[in-house]
């Protein structure tokens, strides 16, 4: 008789059973050493394979012949089509298991440990890599904290401390001739461009874009204003009224010389009568106040311009005087603050030059942070620094903290005259901008380099499964 012939899936099968043999020899050969040596655990194990055995053939599955096991064909490999795809093992699992299942019950102890201890190990050889400055970065970040506190220490001396008050003798009286003389000529400037354009009357007593251009500010009116129970404090009515309003005043403003009204920075408006001496007549609402812009527009278009322009011209006939134009936006949130302010001094230009002051404090320390992190960028060697976004990590830790250590120096150095003056509010600002973006950054870098390292291992252990199929 010839040799039999075994079929794939048998020889498949033979080569699993060979392979458990060989295991079992293996495990024969080091309880036989054990228990020569004395190994009192050696017996036990022996016992285990004896009830293993036993086991078998109670449930019918007789251990294989070592005669049969020769004649396997041990190149023979699994085919990948053999395989079910991961989908059905899903399927099949949720089959089983409806409940859900903790990820650390899919992992024994020992598994489990080494994963922490994998990831331990990534985290310290990321820290290594960013997180020690040496000589070369710390001869950036002392020189960087030196120019980030010069430039605040430079800019307080030519631009002077933040939040200096009205300079009166530099400013004009609300009633100054030369202000009077500036607003009738360029109200005439405006008539005489449109003069084509002719006069027409209103048939609902609406004002002429003339009436408009040429008619008193409504909301410099304070006559009247207690018997509503409003009180505009006199000459201090310019922050009580948003007309009088750097932002919002070219809105309500605009509306407020169109429709001869005044709405104050507690939103109530009045009507303004023009009979005798100008007084506050009757209460209105914004409402109204639009749509009669609106409906005035359409009779004629050139109101709408008008009142544009004549707004401008108030606006800029009141910033340049002793008392200016209050800063914008703060007395429709808290009139009080608003009030203090502007009784104090502080105005909208003295904020248009905080603002400058602070621009200046900003454009200049991100300059330099451009700069040293421009040269540190150039000084980059693949061989001794490694990837190139770990050193940008190196970088930006440099710029974070010399911004920090400079602010801090800053805040010590206000708390200490007790001159909040002093502030380097530009600076502060980028600290904070760096702080938050520069951690983003990190913390994004951290999380590729671990993911990086992390299916390193996992190639390893695809490369090793893949040899055992075709």
């Amino acid at each position: 008789m010839g040799k039999y012939k075994y079929s794939t899936s048998e020889q498949e099968t033979l080569k699993v059973l060979k392979m458990q043999e060989e295991q079992l020899k293996h495990l024969e050969k080091d309880i036989h050493e054990d228990f020569v040596n004395g190994n009192k655990d050696a017996g036990e194990l022996a016992d285990i394979r004896r009830r293993t055995e036993a086991l078998l053939k109670k449930r019918g599955l007789t251990p294989p012949d070592p005669k049969m096991l020769e004649h396997i064909d041990t190149s023979i490999k699994i085919d990948k089509s053999e395989i079910p795809d991961w989908s059905e093992l899903a399927n099949k699992a949720n089959d089983i298991y409806s409940e859900e299942v903790p990820f650390e019950d899919l992992l024994s102890k020992e598994e489990f440990q080494f994963c922490i201890d994998e990831v331990q190990r990534i985290n310290d050889e990321f820290s290594v890599k960013t997180g020690i400055l040496n000589k070369k970065d710390m001869a950036f970040l002392m020189v960087a904290t030196a120019l980030q506190t010069a430039r605040w220490l430079i800019i307080q001396e030519l631009c002077g401390d933040l939040g200096q008050t009205i300079d009166k003798d530099s400013r004009l009286d609300h009633n100054d001739r030369s202000i009077k003389e500036s607003v009738k000529e360029s109200n005439k400037s405006f008539q005489e461009r449109f003069k084509d354009h002719g006069h027409r009357e209103s048939e609902k007593k609406y004002k002429s874009w003339e009436q408009i251009i040429f008619s008193s500010a409504p909301y410099d009116t304070t006559v009247g204003s207690p018997n509503f129970g409003e009180n505009l404090e006199g000459k201090y009515h310019r922050y009580k009224t948003l007309g009088h309003d750097p932002v919002l005043g070219w809105i309500f403003g605009t509306a407020n010389f169109v429709t001869d009204t005044c709405t104050l920075s507690n939103l109530n408006s009045y009507r303004i009568s023009r009979k005798g001496t100008p007084h506050f007549s009757e209460q209105t609402n914004l409402g109204t106040i639009f749509y009669e812009v609106f409906d005035s527009t359409k009779e004629d278009w050139l109101r709408l311009p008008a009142g544009v322009f004549a707004e401008y011209i108030h606006l800029k006939s009141d910033v340049f005087t002793k008392l200016g134009l209050p800063v914008p936006i703060i007395e429709v949130f808290s009139e009080s603050l608003a009030g203090d302010l502007y009784k104090s001094q502080y105005d909208s230009l003295c904020l248009l030059r905080d603002l400058k002051i602070v621009g200046k404090q900003a454009g200049f320390s991100i300059l330099i942070n451009m700069i040293i992190g421009l040269v540190h960028g150039l000084l980059y060697d693949p061989q001794k620094d490694g990837d190139r976004k770990l050193y940008e990590v190196r970088t930006r830790k440099i710029l974070s903290i010399s911004n920090s250590l400079a602010s801090a120096g800053n805040i010590a150095y206000a708390i200490g005259t007790e001159d909040w003056r002093k502030l380097d509010v530009g600076g502060i600002l980028v600290t904070l901008y760096r702080l938050f973006t520069d951690v983003r950054f990190i913390t994004k870098v951290k999380k590729d380099f671990i993911e990086t390292e992390m299916d390193k291992s996992l190639a390893d252990e695809i490369k090793e499964l893949d040899s055992y199929f075709k």
